[in-house]
Order: C-alpha cells, then structure tokens, then sequence
C-alpha cells in the first residue's frame, strides 16, 4: 500500500537501519532530487500507530535535508521487529553497495537476535540477502580460515597448471605457412576469457569467503590485459609482415619473368 505521511511521522529510531549512514550518499541523492531525478519511494511497516522505516534511508536523510515536509511511502501492516527482519537484506540487491564488514555486521546482529539465533545458515542468508557460506563462515572463524586456504591452494594449483601448460607448449607456426588465427577465432577466444572473467566475478559476488583473493585476482586481470594489448599488436605487427612478404614474392617474380 502507498500514501504520502508527514516526513516528521515516519520513524528512523528503532533500530532497523542496519548499516551506517553515508552522509556522501546522502548529499548525492540530494543533488540529483534537486536536479529532477525521480527516486523509488522508501517502504515500511505500520504497526497501527507508528510507521517504522526499512528501506530508503539515505533517501530520507536527503528529503530531510532539500526541506521536504511530506514523504511518500510503500507501507505493509507490521511491528518494528518486522521493519528490522525486513531492513537485514535492505540494499543487497540495489542502492549502495554492502561492504564485507557491513555485511558481516548485520548477518552478527540477526544471530544475536532471540527469535533467529538458531536459524539454519541458509535462512540467515535468505534473510540477511548473502550466501549461506558467508553466514557459516561469520559463525565460524575456523570455517573462515579454512575457506581461505582453501581459495589460495585452488590459485596455486591454477598456477602451476598454467605453468605446465606453458612449458609443454608446441612450437608457434611461422607467420608465412597460412595458418594465422581468422578473425573469429580471435573473438571467440576474447568471448571465453570474458565468460572465465564474468564467472569469476559472480563467485566473488555470491561466496564473500573468496575476498581474501581478489587482490590476486585484479593482479593477474591486469596482466592479462596487458597481454591482450601484446597479442593484438603483435597480430597486427603478423599481418604487416604477410603482406609485405607477399609484396616482396611478387616483386621477386616479376624480376624473374623479365630475365626470361
């Protein structure tokens, strides 16, 4: 249900904004409400008395801060410990993006919570918008531990594959024996290391545990696109040479038709 309160009727003090304020996002939204933008109108839950906030504080904040004295709202009946289950998962698929430790937070404040402490992993996670192995791993330091040397024996082992791989590599064709890569050759070996990347970014996304790698992870997409760049000059470098090769046989050809 949607209708227009006072901003003043709306509560903000009971506990249901479960990370804390940026006051960069705050003054964002102001300057882009001020320039016309169109923003989602915030929700809460009516109790039959009070209207408790869940979703849309920095929203409120910035309404708040341009003067308003009115706000629109999506409301459902509800108490405030309903407005708080509701707020756990507020942002996990829009709006600012959670940090780790935000994260970590509010799935700690849902377990410390009576009526969810001995909640499974995946109803934590289902109610905080996070994976349920995030969820075992905020529960368990060892689990947390275990996780990441798990993430880092599964890097090395990539990288001693690789390593193998590249030792017992076969020799590269000559640039003149006709057997230089087609153009879709090229783009379907550029689409899977995008799909490797797109897969990579998602099991960052959905498993928080693979955090621990990700700083090796943007160190070898750097040098992964450096190499991209090399191959595409020295592809290019490869046709230049072909057809300067063939310009010369066709030169070298003429010479000898004119000597007969």
């Amino acid at each position: 249900m949607s209708r227009t309160i006072k901003l003043e009727e709306l509560r903000v003090d009971g506990g249901t904004q479960k990370r804390p304020l940026d006051q960069a996002t705050v003054d964002h939204y102001a300057d882009c409400m001020e320039s016309g933008d169109v923003f989602p109108i915030v929700k809460a839950t009516f109790d039959g008395k009070h209207y408790w906030l869940w979703d849309g504080f920095h929203r409120y904040f910035a309404y708040k801060k341009l003067g308003y004295a009115t706000i629109e709202l999506d409301y459902i009946p509800g108490t405030r410990e309903d407005a708080e289950d509701l707020s756990y998962g507020a942002n996990g698929k829009h709006g600012r993006s959670r940090t780790r430790q935000e994260k970590e937070e509010i799935v700690l404040d849902a377990l410390s919570k009576e009526r969810h402490k001995n909640k499974s992993n995946k109803e934590i996670a289902r109610l905080c918008e996070v994976s349920d192995k995030f969820v075992a791993a905020v529960r368990s330091p060892e689990k947390k531990a275990k996780q990441a040397q798990n993430v880092k024996k599964h890097y090395e082992k990539k990288a001693n594959e690789s390593a193998i791989e590249s030792r017992s590599e076969e020799p590269k064709p000559s640039i003149l024996d006709g057997n230089e890569p087609s153009e879709e050759e090229l783009k379907a070996n550029e689409m899977a290391m995008q799909a490797d990347l797109d897969t990579l970014n998602k099991l960052l996304e959905a498993d928080d545990a693979l955090a621990t790698a990700h700083a090796e992870i943007k160190r070898l997409n750097y040098l992964v696109a450096q190499k991209e760049v090399r191959i595409a000059a020295i592809m290019r470098e490869k046709s230049e040479c072909i057809k300067l090769c063939k310009s010369l046989q066709s030169q070298l050809d003429k010479i000898h038709r004119n000597k007969k």
